[in-house]
């Protein structure tokens, strides 16, 4: 089946794809060989993808331009790949230490979407126990689709700063621009890192890395109960400032990360906070 977008859009996937391939092909010769690549273009619904570093073929599922741009961010441009060498040799070490102490390093994907950066993590880091986040029904079933295989744990919910419920609002950008409002009445359930992290399923796990791009609710998500931030070697966050202007959505975030002995990294739309502890 053939992704639901423009044939001009299809073209212009077809000639991404060719670029691409022909990239990887000729790395060597170039000095440097993307670790991913796509097999098959992005107009199909369902893509191959090769993983170099790990050299097997795996698939991933989209539904539209959106998911397709999704992939092309995660796999391709590989923006949930830590950029500094020291920072990225040390957080290696750090994983390899928990994998060979018998317990599973915990990843926690908040804002799941279609579930690619899940997927991305799993690849990485495989033995790993990945709890993917995402309060619409379905993106669920796509990051479901997209998952299958590794220690995945799918929770139905949106992330804040406790327990609570809210309200799914669609501002009509997308699959991927779903946010969530607090209500007493909200029909969508709220989950806290700190709830994650007490959860018996998890007590074999060693927290690793938090992934968080929940739409601006990241205000709520830093407001209180940040206990959790010293467990976590590796946070990565996008900011939405820039989608909500005048309303010092970051605050909460800088304020509860400035005390913090962490290292920050940017990387296209994410900021990366690495623990200082790890060196």
């Amino acid at each position: 089946m053939f992704v639901s977008m423009s044939y001009s859009k299809h073209a212009k996937e077809i000639a991404r794809w060719a670029y691409g391939l022909s990239r990887f092909c000729a790395g060597p010769l170039l000095g440097g060989t993307p670790r991913f690549v796509k097999l098959t273009p992005g107009v199909f619904s369902r893509q191959l993808m090769y993983d170099r570093e790990r050299s097997h073929v795996f698939s991933v599922r989209s539904r539209d331009d959106i998911d397709i741009s999704v992939v092309r961010q995660i796999f391709i441009n590989e923006d949930y790949a830590v950029a500094s060498d020291g920072h990225a040799r040390a957080l290696r070490e750090h994983y390899e230490r928990i994998v060979a102490s018998g317990r599973k390093p915990l990843i926690i994907d908040c804002g799941g979407n279609s579930g690619l950066a899940t997927r991305y993590f799993a690849e990485t880091y495989p033995g790993s126990t990945i709890v993917c986040i995402e309060p619409e029904e379905t993106n669920m079933a796509m990051a479901r689709a997209n998952n299958n295989g590794a220690d995945i744990r799918f929770m139905l919910a949106g992330i804040g700063n406790c327990d609570a419920r809210a309200d799914i609002v669609d501002p009509g950008e997308g699959n991927w621009a779903y946010r969530t409002e607090t209500s007493e009445t909200g029909k969508t359930q709220i989950i806290s890192v700190n709830s994650i992290l007490r959860d018996a399923q998890f007590q074999d796990c060693t927290p690793f890395i938090i992934k968080i791009d929940i739409e601006g609710f990241e205000e709520n998500l830093f407001e209180k109960n940040t206990e959790w931030l010293d467990a976590f070697p590796l946070l990565i966050i996008e900011l939405h400032d820039w989608m909500l202007p005048h309303q010092a959505n970051s605050h909460n975030f800088l304020r509860a990360i400035s005390e913090k002995n962490r290292d920050f990294i940017y990387r296209n739309e994410n900021v990366f906070s690495i623990s200082n502890a790890l060196a």
